[in-house]
């Protein structure tokens, strides 16, 4: 997110924020699809294996049900084929044929959907989300998820934040779809899918543990509690900065000038000293959990740190923040394991540092340009050239494309021992002018089709990494004389942790 600023204002970060969470949560509830669907979803499985495997273990145990229910009207006739039914999540497989057997369009059955929602039996009570941002809530005016998958459509409804110990989950309960468009056909069409959470309820347990632990950086680690589901386990670790760390980021932002509210900024201000303030922030962690034999089977890795580089992270389906602090990760079912181990891996933070390249352009080429910062991180750029790419709009209301015209930068990088990763990179040109930087990554992830501008990252013998890549850098109609090219954050890597706690799982 941080290589995707915006000259459209503050208000874009907050638009990303809440996109990349949902797009997160929206991967974590993708895993609820029964093996059973691939026999009316054929390609469903063949995106990869990882994606759905959760689900079909819980489907193998028995959690998913065929249904045959039907309503028609107007000569349509939308059809509930099967439910997979577990206490983390639902997951609804819907059909649509006209009167003549001829399927209906997913977009037009999306488009009808009036009305999704979970009430208990009698109907009287209607279950919603209590979490405060109310991110368990999917779209139109609806409580649901819903995704296209080749002819069909799978409505899922996460159940997190619903249910509590004052008001627990009911055993039965009725899935509610109602639609009242299809396509340019209006109509009534109503479904009341009856749920019976016996089984699920059964085979899912929570195991409380909060253990704590404070690294020597100033990281404070709460290991809260592992939930087992049927098609999931999640495991919540809660991380929060002391207070010391954070008087100490205080200064270090007040010292270099970084400033940390947005209020302090109007449209089309410079906003890398607020990336700066906000990237120090931010730390982060790694673990793993073992079973009793020492085998890492599942675990995270701090998001910012590239696959190449990070650790093995086994089974590991998705992570979100629940809250400001408490973050939760989805794995796969653990079985046959009586025992598991946590074991903190690292502690990340971001720490300052002073780089400034100044490139002179017209001979880069020839004579490539290299610099270290005070950790010992070493760039070098060698080549610079023009380009015009577009800019995937953040607002879905701007039908026009952002056609943008920049430079294109070359570099290699060997970064300094404990150093995973550098950030908050700004460029100057000679008129003092203050320019947009990315990733060429992000090029390549928004059409641009040449692969060269894809970055690659490794790690030698000697745990050091090592860089391929390309910046763009927004806005240059014209090659400069020369360009000033900064980075003001690194993420070091932090080994000196020692954590370990015991999770009995019974049986």
């Amino acid at each position: 997110m941080e290589n995707r600023r915006k000259k459209k204002g503050l208000h874009i970060i907050k638009k990303l924020t809440i996109a990349v969470a949902g797009l997160i949560v929206a991967v974590s509830l993708g895993i609820f699809v029964s093996p059973t669907f691939a026999s009316y979803v054929n390609s469903l499985f063949n995106i990869g294996k990882d994606s759905y495997e959760g689900a079909k273990i819980a489907a193998e145990k028995g959690f998913s049900q065929k249904l045959d229910m039907k309503v028609m009207d107007k000569g349509i006739t939308i059809e509930a084929k099967e439910i997979l039914v577990d206490s983390l999540a639902l997951a609804v497989i819907i059909d649509a044929k006209d009167q003549n057997g001829k399927k209906i369009s997913p977009n037009d059955l999306l488009q009808g959907v009036q009305k999704s929602i979970l009430t208990d039996k009698s109907e009287k009570k209607q279950f919603e989300s209590t979490e405060p941002d109310d991110s368990n809530w999917y779209p139109t005016d609806s409580d649901w998820y819903s995704t296209q998958y080749g002819d069909y459509i799978i409505f899922t409804r996460n159940m997190e934040g619903v249910f509590t110990e004052q008001n627990p989950m009911p055993t039965e309960m009725l899935v509610h779809l109602t639609f009242n468009k299809i396509g340019n056909i209006e109509g009534k069409w109503q479904l009341k899918i009856p749920v019976d959470m016996t089984k699920a309820n059964v085979a899912t347990k929570l195991i409380s543990i909060n253990k704590k632990y404070t690294s020597p950086q100033g990281v404070s680690l709460n290991l809260k509690n592992i939930e087992i589901f049927p098609s999931a386990t999640l495991v919540s670790v809660e991380a929060k900065q002391t207070k010391e760390l954070e008087e100490k980021i205080q200064n270090i932002s007040k010292e270099k000038g970084f400033r940390g509210d947005f209020n302090d900024f109007k449209e089309g201000d410079d906003l890398t000293s607020f990336h700066a303030a906000d990237a120090l922030k931010n730390t982060g962690f790694a673990y793993q959990l073992l079973d009793e034999r020492g085998t890492v089977i599942a675990g995270r890795d701090d998001f910012g740190v590239p696959k190449a580089i990070g650790i093995d992270t086994g089974s590991m389906e998705s992570g979100y923040v629940q809250s400001n602090y408490t973050f939760r990760n989805s794995f796969l079912p653990i079985r046959d394991t009586k025992k598991l181990t946590f074991k903190l891996h690292a502690i990340y933070t971001n720490e300052v540092t002073d780089f400034q390249a100044k490139l002179n352009l017209s001979n880069l080429s020839r004579k490539p340009f290299t610099q270290k910062d005070t950790f010992g991180n070493t760039f070098t750029f060698k080549d610079f050239k023009l380009k015009e790419w577009e800019l995937n709009n953040v607002d879905a209301s701007i039908k026009e494309k952002i056609k943008v015209k920049g430079g294109l930068i070359t570099y290699e990088a060997t970064l300094a021992k404990d150093i995973m990763s550098t950030d908050v990179w700004s460029v100057k040109d000679e008129t003092g002018k203050v320019h947009q930087v990315y990733s060429g990554d992000y090029l390549v992830a928004h059409g641009d089709k040449d692969q060269t501008l894809v970055t690659k990252t490794t790690k030698d013998e000697n745990g050091l990494v090592h860089i391929e890549g390309v910046m763009a850098i927004e806005d240059i109609e014209h090659q400069p004389k020369e360009l000033t090219l900064s980075y003001h954050t690194v993420k070091k890597q932090h080994r000196d942790v020692d954590w370990k706690v015991d999770i009995p799982l019974g049986k």
